[in-house]
């Protein structure tokens, strides 16, 4: 029987530690389910602030130093586990990470971003040993990772395999060119065909370029990158590099997203009986103060309020929306620009709409259980998790046709002919109009109660867990390690 392979996943962020994105819900969840397909899986991510409070962690007392330009750094490494059998380490290195936020303060970065994750990836390298198995893979994640690819390079054969995994091909990590004496690499690692983008450094493009197989979190993503609309100024490296280019849909964690066992709605349910689901909704309006009909759909939003997400298409098509009988419930926070254009909806319908800003996840959970459909009208999605929880709540998606909202949601045009229904609602144009007609046909469907029960229990049943994700990744890796 051969050796499990050893998988080091290395990320900015990591759900419970530290998180402001799903990119912390996937590296929480991804090492589990390789765990239980016999992989041997570990985590490690910056010793910030906000993690360091987190119980359970300790400090393995070692004396580990890492080189960032000329200087070498002295770090510590702590150590805890997510969950039984993974264990996670964290980089402490306070000048870097004793700071409030991870990436910045308010809406300013970090100025020195560029030298904190390239000294990240070099404390990397250098715990690698310390570890209870030296890695056969490492995993990196987004741009923050993006410099241990060609570090990997450096080491030699005998160092681990690099896959880089790209959840938002919109963060590009830049720096200015004069950083090449902190990042430390030969100077042919800096041309067009390197580092380089358009005069400066791209931490991401280091990752795509130096990598042995580069994934992305979903195949229509994959393909959506490569064009001049997705890839951000990299769609012909993309192109280039083509055929390591592996689209992988993320999965979901049905212990934590489970309306048969959530403890924050007011009643389980499941697709046998959604009798639950209509008492989860009633609580929902009273806890909202929305007294209108209770046989009234009711259109839930769960993002964060920037332009990605698109909600200039709600903002700008709300006359028309609210001409129809729906509800409309907004839990988020971002951009000033979008919370104050939605406060300004919220005094034109106050009996119809209810903006919550922060996020809040028993309140995230409750709107999932609560309402009839959930809007994700976004101008790009990687992959999106929140319409595959809305389908496990039985709550039909609305959502436009790109990334993995495209490849988990199947548009409604009537009874399929294996007799199984469609799941959702998807539209194509990036205009108020289109998300208008979408939401439309919606609430024709809400009108017609056992189509639109037919509907929800149809998503219900649909499995987006991590089970074929995980053995995708373990594929990969096999090929990966195959290779000369």
């Amino acid at each position: 029987m051969p050796d499990p392979i050893n998988v080091l996943i290395a990320s900015s962020e990591v759900s419970p530690l530290a998180q402001t994105g799903g990119l912390a819900e996937m590296v929480a969840s991804l090492p589990l389910a390789l765990r239980r397909l016999g992989v041997n899986p570990m985590v490690i991510m910056p010793g910030y602030q906000i993690a360091l409070k987190k119980p359970g962690l300790k400090n393995l007392g070692l004396k580990l130093e890492a080189s960032l330009g000329e200087q070498t750094l002295p770090f510590d490494l702590l150590a805890g586990e997510l969950a039984p059998g993974v264990p996670v380490f964290l980089t402490r290195q306070d000048a870097f990470f004793d700071r409030p936020g991870l990436y910045g303060e308010g809406k300013d970065v970090y100025p020195d971003n560029p030298e904190r994750f390239a000294f990240f990836a070099r404390a990397i390298l250098a715990a690698l040993p310390s570890l209870p198995h030296y890695p056969d893979i490492i995993l990196a994640n987004d741009w923050h990772t993006g410099l241990l690819m060609p570090y990997l390079l450096e080491m030699g054969p005998t160092a681990p395999k690099g896959v880089f995994v790209i959840h938002n091909q919109g963060y590009l990590g830049l720096a200015p060119m004069e950083k090449k004496d902190i990042i430390g690499l030969p100077e042919s690692y800096y041309g067009l065909d390197g580092l380089e983008y358009f005069g400066q450094l791209s931490y991401l493009k280091a990752g795509i370029v130096f990598s042995r197989e580069v994934v992305t979190v979903s195949p229509s993503y994959a393909r959506e990158i490569q064009t001049p609309e997705g890839g951000n100024g990299l769609d012909g490296v993309l192109r280039f590099h083509a055929p390591k280019l592996t689209g992988i849909l993320n999965g979901v964690d049905y212990e934590i997203w489970n309306p048969g066992t959530d403890p924050y709605i007011a009643a389980h349910y499941g697709p046998e009986d959604l009798s639950g689901k209509a008492i989860c909704k009633k609580a929902l309006k009273k806890e909202l103060g929305l007294t209108t009909p209770d046989d009234r759909p009711l259109f839930g939003v769960v993002s964060r309020l920037v332009a990605q997400k698109g909600l200039t298409l709600i903002i700008e098509s709300a006359t028309e929306l609210f001409r129809l009988s729906l509800d409309l419930v907004i839990l988020g926070s971002g951009e000033p620009w979008y919370e104050k254009q939605l406060a300004d909806l919220v005094d034109q319908y106050p009996e119809r709409l209810r903006l919550l800003l922060g996020y809040d996840v028993p309140q995230a959970h409750r709107i999932l259980a609560g309402a009839d459909f959930i809007l994700v009208p976004s101008i790009y999605e990687p992959c999106g998790l929140i319409q595959m929880y809305a389908l496990r709540y039985g709550s039909i998606p609305v959502v436009r046709a790109i990334g993995g909202l495209n490849d988990t949601v199947r548009d409604y045009a009537g009874q399929n002919p294996s007799g199984l229904w469609d799941n959702g609602f998807k539209f194509s144009q990036f205009q108020p109009w289109a998300l208008f007609l979408a939401v439309r046909r919606a609430v024709e469907l809400y009108g017609r109660p056992a189509d639109f029960q037919a509907m929800a229990q149809a998503g219900m049943r649909d499995d987006f867990s991590w089970a074929a994700s995980a053995q995708s990744y373990i594929n990969l890796f096999k090929s990966c390690l195959a290779q000369p």
